[in-house]
C-alpha cells in the first residue's frame, strides 16, 4: 500500500499544498498580529495625548513651571508613558522622563512635522536617552486658531519580546497543524488509492480471465459509484464471454459432428479452423493445421483452388476431387465459399468437404441397373418379335416347328413375366422399406408353405429336398407374403444350381434371440470372387446358365430386402463345387427356444 506511486503523488501534491497554505496563513497571521498590535498601541497613545491636550492648555504659551512639570512627571508614571509639551517654537516645556532644559529642541522630528501638517504625527524612532525602540505620536495644541504647541507621548515597544513570543506560537501551531494535515492527508489519500488498487488488482484479473475477483467497496461516495460500475461491467462482460464461449462451443459442436468436412482459411489462405472429419477426409492433423498455408496441408490441389477461387471471384463453387489413401479412394465434393464479417468484408473462405463415393457408387449402380434392366427386356422381346414374325412370314410352315415356335413364345413371355414380377416385388419392397407395417406371426408357416410348393420341383428335377423346424413357434414381428417370397426365392435357387441327385436342406431355428433360417445345397456353388456381388441387381455367376435355368437375376436381391426389412440380415457360405449355404437371421419377438422336428 505505502508503496504506491499513485499515493505518493497524491500525498505530494497534498503536502505541498497544506506547507504553502500553512507557510501563507502564518506569515498573516505574524503580520496581521504586528499590525492589530501596532494600531492597539497607537490608539492608545491618541488617547493619552488628547488627555494630555486638555491638561497643557494653559501651559504652553507661557515660561515653563515647575508645578506644571512636577504634574507631567506625575502623569507619566501613572501611566508608563512618556510625556512630553514642546512649545511652538520646539522648545521642551515639560518632560516626564528629562529635564527639559538638557532636551534639544523638537521642532524637526518627524512626529511634530507630521502632527504640524496631518495634525497627528506617528514616528518610531531611538530615543536618544536609550537602545529601545519607541512609539511616538504627536498632536498640536490650537489656541485661537493657531498652533500654540505640541503634545507628544511615546511608549517603549516592549511588544517586540511578546511578538518573537507569538512569532514562535504562530510558528509551533503551524507546524503542529501541518504534521496533523500531513497525517490527515495522508489516510485521506490512503482511503482514495486503496479502492483505487483494489479496482486496478480486479480489473487486471478480469483482463487475465479471472472473474471471481469482485470489488468489494461500501461506500455512498465516487469511488464507491466507481466500484458498483467495475463490477456490473465485469457481470456483464463474463455474461458476454460466457455466452460467446457457449455459442463457440457450439459452432464446434457442430462441425465436429458433422459429417462434412469443413476446412476454413483467412485471406493468406492460412488455416483458421479445420473439423475431424475433414481431417479424416483430407488424412492430416488438425493439432498442428492452424496458423499453415492450406496448401502446406494437403497435396489435394483442388482443395486450394476452390478456397482461392471462391475468395477471388466472390462466389460459391463447386468442384470434385478423387482422393485416395491407402484405406479408401473416396470421390469428394467440394463447395467454397468466399468469408465475410459484418461489414460485408472479405475475410477468407471455407470449403465443405462432402463424401460422396457411395452417391457416385449409387449412380453407377443406376446406370448399370437400367443397362441391365434394358437388356433383360430386349433378349426375351427380340426373341419374342423374332418368332412371330417367321410364323407370319411362313405361313406354309409344317405344325411340329409351329408347336415349337408357340412355345419358345411362351417361354420368353413366361420370362418376361418372371422379370416383371420380380421387379415389381423389389420396388415394391424398396418403397415400404421403413414403413411396413409387421404383425406377431409364427415363422414356421411361411417357411412350411413354400416348402410345400418347392416339393414338386424338386421331384422334378430329381433333387432331395428335406427340412428341419423348430418344434415350438418361432414368433417374430414380419410380413407372411415376404418371408415367403425369401423362402421361396431361396429354395428356387438353390434347386435350380443343384444337379440331378443332389439335396437341398432347410432349417429354421432360434438361436439366443433370433430365427435363423438356412438353405443348403449340393450344387455348383459360388466363386469366392463372385461371392460379394451375388446380391446386387442382375448379378449372375454364369449367365449363359442363368437365363437358361429361366432366372431373372433378382431373387437373391430381393432375398437380402426381405432380411433388412426385417431387421435382419444375410450371409453366404460356399466353395465351387460343394453347393452353398445362405443363412438369413430375423430377431425374435420375444425369447423363444425349442428343438427341431421333420415338416
Amino acid at each position: 500500500m505505502l508503496g504506491s506511486r499513485f499515493l505518493w503523488k497524491l500525498y505530494a501534491g497534498y503536502a505541498v499544498v497544506i506547507l504553502i497554505t500553512a507557510v501563507l496563513v502564518g506569515v498573516l497571521a505574524i503580520r496581521g498580529f504586528e499590525r492589530d498590535l501596532t494600531r492597539q498601541i497607537e490608539d492608545s497613545l491618541h488617547s493619552e495625548a488628547l488627555l494630555l491636550h486638555d491638561i497643557a492648555l494653559p501651559f504652553v504659551d507661557v515660561p515653563p513651571d515647575s508645578a506644571f512639570q512636577m504634574r507631567v512627571w506625575a502623569l507619566g508614571a501613572r501611566a508608563e508613558t512618556r510625556l512630553t509639551v514642546i512649545a511652538a517654537d520646539g522648545r521642551v516645556l515639560a518632560d516626564s522622563r528629562e529635564e527639559p532644559a538638557a532636551m534639544d529642541n523638537q521642532r524637526t522630528r518627524p512626529e511634530i512635522r507630521q502632527a504640524l501638517a496631518d495634525g497627528v504625527g506617528v514616528a518610531t524612532l531611538s530615543p536618544s536617552s536609550g537602545d529601545r525602540s519607541a512609539m511616538y505620536l504627536a498632536i498640536p495644541v490650537m489656541k485661537n486658531g493657531n498652533v500654540a504647541g505640541f503634545v507628544r507621548v511615546s511608549k517603549p515597544l516592549l511588544a517586540r519580546e511578546r511578538r518573537g513570543a507569538v512569532r514562535g506560537l504562530v510558528v509551533l501551531g503551524t507546524v503542529g497543524a501541518v504534521f496533523a494535515a500531513l497525517l490527515i492527508g495522508l489516510l485521506l489519500a490512503r482511503s482514495i488509492t486503496q479502492p483505487l488498487l483494489a479496482m486496478t488488482a480486479s480489473a487486471r484479473a478480469v483482463a487475465q480471465g479471472d472473474f471471481s475477483r469482485p470489488v468489494r467497496i461500501d461506500r455512498n461516495d465516487e469511488i464507491g459509484y466507481l466500484a458498483a460500475a467495475l463490477n456490473a461491467m465485469t457481470d456483464r462482460l463474463k455474461s458476454q464471454i460466457d455466452t460467446i464461449t457457449a455459442d463457440r462451443n457450439m459452432t464446434l459442436a457442430i462441425l465436429a459432428s458433422m459429417a462434412e468436412g469443413v476446412v476454413a482459411v483467412d485471406r493468406g489462405e492460412y488455416v483458421v479452423h479445420i473439423n475431424s472429419a475433414a481431417e479424416t477426409i483430407l488424412g492430416v492433423d488438425a493439432s498442428n493445421a492452424r496458423g499453415r498455408r492450406i496448401w502446406e496441408l494437403t497435396r489435394v490441389i483442388e482443395v486450394s483452388e476452390a478456397l482461392s477461387d471462391a475468395m477471388k471471384e466472390n462466389r460459391v463453387r463447386v468442384s470434385e476431387a478423387r482422393i485416395s489413401s491407402p484405406q479408401k479412394d473416396q470421390v469428394v465434393q467440394l463447395i467454397g465459399a468466399p468469408l465475410r464479417d459484418a461489414n460485408d468484408t472479405l475475410v477468407g473462405a471455407i470449403v465443405v468437404l462432402h463424401d460422396v463415393s457411395d452417391l457416385r457408387q449409387l449412380e453407377s449402380v443406376r446406370r448399370d441397373f437400367v443397362a441391365n434392366i434394358s437388356h433383360e427386356l430386349k433378349t426375351p422381346l427380340a426373341a419374342i418379335r423374332g418368332l412371330v414374325e417367321t410364323l407370319i412370314d411362313d405361313r406354309a410352315m409344317d405344325k411340329g416347328t409351329h408347336d415349337r415356335f408357340v412355345e419358345k413364345i411362351r417361354d420368353q413371355s413366361m420370362r418376361l413375366s418372371n422379370l416383371v414380377s420380380d421387379l415389381l416385388t423389389l420396388s415394391r419392397l424398396e418403397a415400404d422399406q421403413g414403413g411396413r407395417q409387421f404383425e406377431r406371426m409364427d415363422m414356421r408357416e411361411s417357411v412350411a408353405e413354400s416348402f410345400r410348393a418347392q416339393v414338386h420341383v424338386a421331384e422334378t428335377k430329381r433333387v432331395e429336398l428335406d427340412a428341419s423346424v423348430s418344434d415350438k413357434p418361432v414368433l417374430i414381428e414380419g410380413d407372411g407374403e415376404a418371408l415367403r417370397e425369401l423362402v421361396d426365392n431361396l429354395l428356387s435357387n438353390a434347386i435350380k444350381y443343384t444337379p440331378e441327385g443332389g439335396r437341398v436342406g432347410l432349417r429354421l431355428a432360434t438361436e439366443g434371440s433370433n430365427a435363423v433360417l438356412s438353405v443348403e445345397d449340393t450344387g455348383i456353388g459360388i466363386a469366392p470372387e463372385d461371392q460379394g456381388r451375388i446380391f446386387e441387381r442382375f448379378y449372375r455367376v454364369d449367365k449363359a446358365r442363368s437365363r437358361q435355368l429361366g432366372g431373372t437375376g433378382l431373387g437373391l436381391s430381393i432375398v437380402k430386402h426381405v432380411a433388412l426389412a426385417h431387421g435382419g440380415n444375410i450371409s453366404l457360405k460356399s466353395s465351387p463345387g460343394r453347393g452353398s449355404t445362405f443363412r438369413v437371421q430375423i430377431p425374435l419377438a420375444r425369447e423363444n427356444g425349442g428343438g427341431e422336428a421333420g415338416v
